[in-house]
């Protein structure tokens, strides 16, 4: 789009991460803030409701003049899906969801829809969709299909994926490690642009707590609260008293989150065990600024090459912890090994047991904690 043009372009970003407040929304809004200076914004979502209020909350950002348009979840994801997948892509009106923009932002972790705007754009929080004609050999549908079929579906496979991404100027991501999966799983190159992070944190006397922030979901996306309470039982017998776990997050209304929430509470009864849920921005920077330990367990006891999206793909709340000076003590999964440098900014940790005894040791060596901090 050339900068001579004095007509404000129409941009649509399409938020395809889920309903709960994490970094894929934080990214969402940075755009959609910058590049509401100057185009005419709209943020497209399936939520049934209204999205704004809860990004201008959740992450303190101006977002005057932005629109929101709801639209039908017709499909889990873009892909081609299932044995009537070619049948289901013609059909599939993307030119309505696209079509309208001078500049369409997929941004989500599956395969984007075929962009019908000017121009387009892919910031993919992690390919959890893989390209059909890279997904096939562990198909068993696929491989009883004929000689014949299979070469020719292949072909059209092909075809349909130039088809969908031609239009994507470029495709973006949030690290390294998810880059390389991008690679792997789509066959293109993908160019790591970090998520953004703006935290001035107050400077506030740092107490004897520990701060955890992620959404409360069990299942195997959990960001592990029920294992992080029982090391930190564990840590306390090391440590010694006076100290307290902080388990801030986003909780939505789904059943299952208020299950897992409320599992996680039962676990800490009886514990130095605070919960701030849906808490906001100002809460959370003030915790962090007033916290020591920062922990971090996403990725716990996943095997990164079998199941690479149960990862962590990069962390932004380990950066904003670091900036408020918590050091932070980490499962060493995907990209946090691009944040914390282990032994210099904080420590990489691979199981419960070295968490607790490399938290204990700074928490018993003031001199220590100075430093990493």
């Amino acid at each position: 789009m050339s900068r001579n043009q004095s007509r404000r372009h129409q941009v649509g970003i399409l938020d395809h991460t889920g309903l709960a407040l994490g970094g894929g929304q934080l990214v969402l809004a940075h755009m959609a803030a910058a590049l509401a200076a100057q185009h005419e914004v709209e943020i497209l979502h399936f939520g049934a409701e209204p999205i704004l209020p809860r990004l201008t909350r959740a992450f303190s950002l101006e977002l005057r003049g932005v629109r929101e348009r709801r639209v039908e979840r017709g499909e889990h994801g873009f892909g081609i899906p299932g044995p009537n997948g070619l049948r289901q892509q013609l059909k599939a009106n993307h030119r309505e969801l696209t079509g309208r923009y001078d500049l369409f932002i997929y941004s989500g972790h599956g395969v984007p829809p075929f962009c019908y705007a000017r121009a387009g754009l892919v910031y993919c929080h992690f390919p959890i969709e893989v390209a059909p004609q890279r997904d096939l050999a562990t198909n068993p549908q696929w491989q009883r299909r004929s000689r014949v079929e299979r070469w020719l579906r292949l072909r059209l496979y092909r075809h349909f994926w130039h088809k969908r991404m031609r239009r994507y100027a470029r495709v973006l991501t949030n690290s390294q490690f998810t880059a390389g999966w991008i690679e792997r799983f789509w066959g293109c190159q993908a160019e790591v642009v970090y998520p953004p992070v703006e935290l001035d944190p107050p400077r506030l006397a740092k107490h004897r707590q520990i701060i955890s922030a992620g959404r409360f979901h069990g299942g195997p996306r959990s960001k592990g609260q029920l294992a992080q309470v029982k090391a930190f039982r564990q840590f306390l017998s090391e440590a010694g008293g006076g100290w307290r776990l902080l388990l801030a997050g986003s909780c939505t209304s789904e059943s299952g989150d208020r299950a897992y929430l409320a599992e996680v509470r039962q676990a800490a009864e009886g514990l130095p065990v605070d919960f701030l849920v849906n808490v906001d921005r100002q809460g959370m920077v003030r915790v962090l600024a007033e916290s020591s330990l920062f922990w971090h367990t996403t990725g716990l006891e996943v095997d990164e090459q079998q199941r690479p999206a149960l990862a962590e793909h990069f962390g932004i709340v380990t950066v904003e912890a670091m900036r408020a000076g918590c050091v932070p003590v980490v499962i060493a999964s995907g990209g946090q090994r691009e944040i914390v440098e282990d032994g210099k900014s904080g420590f990489l940790v691979t199981d419960l047991g070295a968490l607790v005894s490399k938290s204990a040791e700074v928490a018993l060596r003031p001199e220590l904690l100075a430093r990493l901090a």
